[in-house]
Formats: C-alpha cells, structure tokens, sequence
C-alpha cells in the first residue's frame, strides 16, 4: 500500500477480497485493514467472502471490467484437498491475474506413511524451535502462546491425523512449481528491491545464523547446518514465496 501511495499520479483505487471460512473473522481482518489506506489516502474497499478456498466461485472476487487482479495466497493452499485443489488453481488462472502469490512452509508432511512424516516433522520443527531459540527467551509468554496455538496443533495435526482430518498437508518446492506450472502458471523473478527489503527485515530481528536464500524466484530463510538424527539438515526453509503469473 505504501508503495501504491508513492506512485506518480496518485494511488489506484484499490479493493480487496479477502476470504475465510468465518465471515465475521474476514470482516474483522478488513476493518483492520481500512486503517493503513486511509492514513495513506488510498481510496479502497474491503468484500468480504466467507467460503472455503474449495467453495470459492469467480463472481465471489467481485471484479469489476478493466481492473488488474493480483491473488495472494499465505499458508492456505496446502489445506484445500487434493482433489479440490487443481480446480481452485484452474479457476483462478482462469481470472487471468496480473499475479500470484504464494506463501507456504516448506516441507513434506503429506506423505502417506506415519514414520515419514514424523521423521519430516521431527527435522522441520527442530529448525523452526531452533529460529524461537533466537528470538525469545524460554520464559517469553509470547513464545509460549506461539508454541501452544500455533506450532502444538500443527505437530498434532501432521502425525495424529489421518484422511480428510490431516488438514496440514505441506509440501517441497519443487512439488509447488510442478502443480502450479501444471496449471498454467509460471514463475516470474522477484525484484532485486523485494530481496533487499525482505533483508532488511529479516535484519531487524534477533536472526543469528540465518538468512534468506533465493531459489528460482523463490525467497526463503534458512537456519544453520543442524545435526539431527542420522542425516545433516541444511534446508530449513521455514517460509516460502512463490511468485507466478
């Protein structure tokens, strides 16, 4: 929005649609959201949707002729069921996007067999309690809440879970770009601005040890060389950005 704000001419007018399966959630998020245009003086909207991914219909964006369309994804389409998923993906190559994002964790905890996602989920989240280790101390009340609400249903979901209940459901890169091209879509760069930037960011946090990477258009961070089990974990990609159009 900032960078909206700052373009020649003024900003665009801009709406967003933001989708949940609670509809009072989505409307929270976007009253949330109305604050930042208007101290930037960006004339926006917010349409709430409240459907599942799976649910979601083309006249639900509620896209009007000649606007740009540009779809973010953050840690959602990897809990659209397998089989709903590459509909989801056609219909929205289908809107012709200007661009999409991606944001997921990589890591591969759908496989069919306990073991191999319990070793997965062993490596994974050793690097992800390791980047907590940096940031907080273990007595912090906000890691505790972290732990708790966000990482212990995780864990539980990926190895207590089986069938339509296993909802989180994580893949590899590689995995991604070949569902996605698969569809139609195509990696595009990110700038060299976007990598600064999220450099930055990653600076102004207590990271030591990690950094970020960039892998075919993709940007993720990555911890140090961990010795876990029998095998060297140097991949610990903890966020992932895919970009397409």
């Amino acid at each position: 929005m900032q960078a909206l704000a700052a373009r020649p001419g003024g900003a665009p007018f801009l709406r967003i649609t933001g989708v949940g399966s609670s509809i009072e959630s989505v409307r929270e998020t976007g009253k949330c959201l109305t604050e930042l245009p208007h101290s930037l003086h960006i004339p926006f909207e917010f349409h709430p949707v409240g459907e599942q991914l799976e649910d979601l219909k083309p006249h639900m964006f509620n896209r009007r002729v000649g606007e740009a369309l540009a779809v973010n994804s953050v840690n959602r389409l990897h809990r659209v069921p397998s089989n709903s998923l590459g509909n989801l993906l056609a219909m929205i190559r289908d809107q012709a996007p200007n661009i999409v994002t991606q944001v997921e964790q990589e890591a591969s905890h759908n496989g069919p067999y306990f073991l191999g996602r319990f070793l997965e989920a062993l490596h994974y989240y050793s690097a992800i309690f390791d980047s907590l280790d940096a940031m907080f101390t273990p007595e912090s009340a906000q890691r505790a809440k972290v732990e708790q609400y966000i990482f212990a249903p995780e864990i539980r979901n990926i190895v207590a879970f089986e069938g339509p209940e296993r909802t989180e459901r994580h893949e590899r890169l590689e995995k991604w770009r070949k569902i996605m091209e698969g569809k139609g879509f195509k990696g595009v760069p990110l700038s060299a601005n976007a990598v600064t930037q999220s450099k930055i960011l990653l600076g102004l946090y207590s990271c030591d040890g990690y950094r970020l990477t960039e892998d075919k258009g993709c940007v993720g961070k990555i911890g140090q060389l961990l010795q876990l089990l029998h095998g060297d974990v140097d991949r610990n990609h903890l966020l992932l950005f895919l970009f397409f159009f």
